[in-house]
């Protein structure tokens, strides 16, 4: 690893000199407490939770505006790798009495008959990583296993639309979801989970994560961005970035993806993309400039799938 860019990317915040003490250095919990700590003293995590309501929500409330509502802001601070605490863990909960749809998932309007499985996914993600109590979770792993294509992919617009396929957007979303289920330590379902999350990686590796299986043409140019936050975004380097912190091991079908990253590097740090429209609390990052936080997790990516030195060619 390039020692001038560790050194750049540990000026950044908090929560980034984190994960590359945690990610990059792989350091041991016992010393990786402080840099944790760090986290919440005086990091964008700390400013986000200082713009908390009085009832706990943030925005107008679970998901309206986006990005500055409760739901899109606790994936940031899911994100940014902030320790949970009972506030936090009691908004989940109270989103999770309040905010279901009639059957089990979650719905930015809970009176509609059908929730959203990208909501749905993210949702899980968030309330699994603040350590909701699990009872809590069962209906969301009902519904996300109920609605999981036969090619392994999901799509927010099932079962509203006529649609006979996943979506890249929603298998990501629900995919971390999983993940963060499964590796929080919660049992309900969990061999159905894992055969759910094993099927939706296998559709994006039929893919090679953004290419048509039918003329290996890119099935969309946009997933060759490089946003942050993606929020309910798909693109490659997201993509990448889960198969890496899930420490999935190497599989071929990856390589034109890992290629592609590479490419992106510029004196061996990684730019970000404009940012999707919308207000945001806080800008963490300037699009088009250098990223901090997309370096990072270029560098984990590439450590994972020992591709650090071909970066340094």
């Amino acid at each position: 690893m390039r020692s001038d860019v560790i050194a750049w990317l540990c000026q950044g915040d908090p929560s980034i000199i984190y994960q590359v003490n945690r990610d990059l250095y792989e350091k041991e919990d016992s010393l990786l407490r402080a840099f944790r700590k760090d986290v919440i003293r005086n990091s964008w995590a700390k400013q986000l939770l200082s713009m908390q309501r009085a009832d706990g929500h943030w925005g107008n409330g679970y998901y309206q505006p986006k990005w500055t509502s409760t739901h899109y802001t606790l994936l940031i601070l899911k994100n940014l790798c902030i320790e949970s605490s009972d506030e936090l863990r009691n908004i989940c909960t109270r989103v999770l009495n309040e905010e279901k749809g009639r059957d089990g998932g979650m719905s930015p309007t809970a009176h509609r008959i059908h929730s959203d499985c990208c909501i749905t996914g993210m949702f899980l993600n968030i309330a699994a990583y603040f350590g909701v109590d699990e009872d809590k979770l069962h209906s969301l792993i009902d519904y996300l296993i109920a609605m999981q294509f036969m090619d392994g992919g999901y799509n927010c617009r099932h079962p509203r639309y006529q649609v006979h396929h996943g979506s890249f957007n929603t298998t990501i979303c629900v995919l971390e979801g999983l993940w963060e289920y499964e590796d929080q330590g919660y049992n309900y379902r969990i061999d159905e989970v894992k055969g759910a999350r094993l099927a939706a990686e296998e559709f994006l590796l039929m893919h090679h994560l953004f290419l048509s299986d039918n003329d290996g043409r890119v099935i969309d140019e946009h997933f060759l961005s490089m946003h942050y936050p993606c929020h309910w975004h798909y693109d490659v380097m997201r993509a990448l970035d889960y198969f890496a912190l899930t420490k999935h091991p190497f599989d071929p079908r990856l390589n034109e993806a890992l290629n592609w990253l590479l490419e992106k590097g510029n004196e061996r740090k990684y730019p970000l993309s404009p940012k999707y429209s919308g207000f945001m609390h806080i800008p963490m990052e300037k699009s088009g400039k250098y990223s901090r936080v997309n370096t990072l997790r270029a560098y984990r990516i590439l450590k994972q799938f020992d591709r650090l030195a071909d970066q340094e060619e």
